[in-house]
């Protein structure tokens, strides 16, 4: 009887609605106020215009996601960080080409995310792992988190689809075991797709919406259309943006070359950088700053780390580094 319920669609999208609680008036003001302050992404006309700063953002954001899983931060520690990049690429341009800028404002901005939102965060120097092409000083990064700080007028809690992921959560009262696994899928192919420029061109609530449906679709192709109805009723927004990212999404995971990117872990579940492989592994169990305001300081030096740093369920433990190589001034 069990083996039944659990092959029958129906009892798996009951099961997502689990004990769904009353809904009152504050809740809907909720989901008005993240609709009405989520923005687009402003960073992606630059990008289409600019291979070499897409690929360099593309290598940042990947290069943040390793370390995120390095550390087991969380993956809104991660979105965050790449949030705070792709607002500062937009807003502080005329650097924003140099090899080292897109690397040093990566480790600034993962930096600030995991103040934001981790309890334990590493030393600055620590937080370089993970094949860092650069080794910057701290006080080079502590300049350069001040800078972004600035830039983003402190604007540091920002809408983003994992917003809309957890007020769909409390919108339709997900507790169960299995509401929860089906969040923290969401969670894995949100990560998995978070590199991909293309994606920047849906707003956080139709991303948040795809990657919905995107993940029961796996599950149970016949109640795809079913659940997208009821996303796209509770939250309100544009059906066909909803349609069309999730065939984005579709043709990322059978994508020969995505399918061969590198695995990823966040905390100790192994995170392929697929959509595809997301679902075979985790189913198996406005501002501008002046161009004056801060300068590069000539410590900044181009380095590898001569050791890995440990991670934070281990002793911390200081990180040395070997002569740099190429000063950048």
């Amino acid at each position: 009887m069990a083996s039944h319920h659990q092959h029958n669609p129906q009892f798996f999208f009951d099961a997502l609605y689990c004990e769904e609680e009353h809904w009152e008036r504050g809740n809907h003001e909720e989901l008005s106020s993240l609709l009405n302050k989520e923005q687009e992404n402003e960073l992606y006309d630059g990008l289409q215009e600019s291979p070499s700063l897409a690929m360099a953002r593309s290598e940042a954001v990947e290069w943040m996601l390793k370390v995120t899983g390095h550390y087991s931060f969380s993956a809104l520690t991660a979105v965050l960080a790449v949030n705070y990049l792709d607002r500062f690429l937009h807003s502080f341009q005329s650097h924003r080409e140099k090899p080292w800028m897109t690397q040093l404002a990566a480790v600034a901005c993962l930096s600030l995310a995991a103040k934001v939102e981790e309890t334990q965060v590493p030393l600055l120097l620590d937080l370089q792992v993970e094949e860092s092409k650069y080794v910057f000083e701290s006080k080079t990064l502590q300049r350069m988190e001040i800078l972004i700080l600035s830039t983003l007028q402190w604007r540091m809690n920002p809408v983003t689809p994992l917003s809309f992921l957890d007020y769909i959560a409390r919108r339709l009262g997900l507790k169960s075991h299995l509401c929860r696994e089906f969040l923290r899928r969401c969670e894995c192919l949100l990560l998995s797709l978070v590199s991909d420029y293309r994606f920047m061109s849906y707003l956080p609530s139709a991303l948040a919406t795809a990657t919905m449906l995107y993940v029961v679709s796996s599950l149970e192709p016949c109640i795809g259309v079913q659940y997208q109805d009821e996303l796209v009723g509770i939250l309100g927004i544009n059906k066909d943006k909803v349609e069309d990212c999730c065939r984005l999404i579709q043709e990322v995971a059978t994508s020969v070359d995505f399918h061969s990117s590198n695995k990823r872990k966040m905390g100790s579940v192994a995170v392929p950088g697929s959509p595809k492989g997301v679902m075979d592994v985790c189913f198996s169990s406005d501002s501008s700053s002046s161009d004056d305001s801060w300068a590069v300081s000539s410590s900044v030096a181009s380095s590898v780390s001569s050791s890995p740093a440990e991670p934070l369920s281990k002793k911390m433990k200081p990180q040395t580094t070997q002569s740099p190589k190429n000063a950048i001034f």
